[in-house]
């Protein structure tokens, strides 16, 4: 076990914890190890929180709230019933710079050394697909690489005036995922969330289990009309290429971190997206070019991948007020 917790140690530490909202208030180059008793986990969407009685270094009692990823490492297999009151673990943290009594979460060890994440960081390797498929509907779970990419990429993207001012002025208290309004493509398709995507006859569906997103893209010819009302995932058109759908989505709204956490995104945003299947049918290529004038210097382009998933199913819990915002509201 002791192996198995330095190698995962090792990971946690190269797979910054950047990417999380929270991260101003925890101090992610520091990770300690605590041993104790559950007295519970409430799990909830998009944060849950691990309660452990503990001690602290000079050891004094000490019970810690530690806070965890929610329902997006349900396909990592983190139920409600993951970690139960009385079950004695070791949390590695990374601790809050204000309180002791709270702590930011990568993962937990029980007594018989299985291992509960806490954060997808910590997971490592994605698990391998269960299935093949000839089609792009289906259950669909994206790659970590593409997103980790896209969070960090906007430190050197080419940005305009607006976009340099807005990057230095950014304030993580006025996204909307603190509102429970999950973030406009292409972020939403790179988050590693369960995504179902449904094929009907005029459209394509797709839900996202983040924050219960769900896009239309229509494939009937249809047009945005010209007073159509700017939306928080815009308007979006599809075509088939070669079996490839081909998405341009135009209209968007406003909107604080529309573009990345803390670059905006505003109505001239235009985003041309490609959903490609893999040849063996066990995943496909997720593509974008994203383009916003009033904000991005040149267009900005990436990918990931999505693995073809079919047994998991999306996790049905709500998206959460006080989850979603603890920490930013502070």
């Amino acid at each position: 076990m002791r192996k198995k917790l330095a190698t995962l140690l090792l990971l946690c530490a190269a797979t910054s914890t950047s990417a999380h909202h929270g991260t101003p208030f925890f101090d992610g180059d520091t990770e300690l190890r605590y041993e104790g008793v559950v007295l519970e986990f409430d799990y909830r969407n998009p944060h849950s929180w691990l309660y452990i009685r503990t001690t602290d270094a000079s050891g004094e009692p000490l019970d810690l709230a530690i806070e965890g990823q929610g329902s997006s490492l349900r396909p990592h297999g983190v139920t409600p019933d993951s970690l139960v009151p009385g079950e004695r673990v070791t949390a590695v943290v990374n601790p809050s710079w204000t309180r002791r009594d709270e702590a930011l979460g990568q993962l937990v060890f029980k007594e018989d050394g299985t291992m509960v994440p806490l954060a997808w960081q910590a997971v490592g390797t994605y698990e391998t697909n269960t299935g093949v498929t000839d089609s792009i509907a289906g259950v669909w779970l994206a790659d970590n690489e593409g997103f980790v990419a896209y969070i960090r990429a906007y430190e050197s993207w080419p940005l305009t005036e607006a976009g340099q001012q807005a990057r230095e002025a950014y304030d993580p208290r006025l996204i909307s995922q603190a509102r429970c309004i999950p973030f406009p493509p292409p972020l939403l398709m790179l988050y590693r969330s369960i995504n179902v995507v449904e094929i009907l006859d005029d459209r394509v569906l797709i839900h996202s289990d983040w924050m219960d997103a769900e896009r239309v893209i229509y494939t009937d010819g249809r047009s945005a009309a010209e007073d159509e009302v700017p939306a928080q995932h815009g308007f979006s058109t599809g075509r088939w290429e070669d079996g490839t759908l081909v998405v341009e989505t135009s209209h968007f709204s406003d909107n604080y971190a529309g573009n990345n956490f803390r670059v905006p995104s505003g109505p001239q945003k235009h985003l041309v997206e490609r959903f490609s299947l893999a040849d063996d049918g066990s995943h496909l290529t997720y593509s974008y070019v994203m383009e916003d004038p009033e904000y991005l210097a040149a267009p900005v382009t990436g990918a990931t991948r999505w693995d073809y998933r079919p047994e998991l199913t999306p996790d049905e819990v709500p998206c959460d007020l006080e989850s979603a915002g603890r920490y930013l509201n502070e």
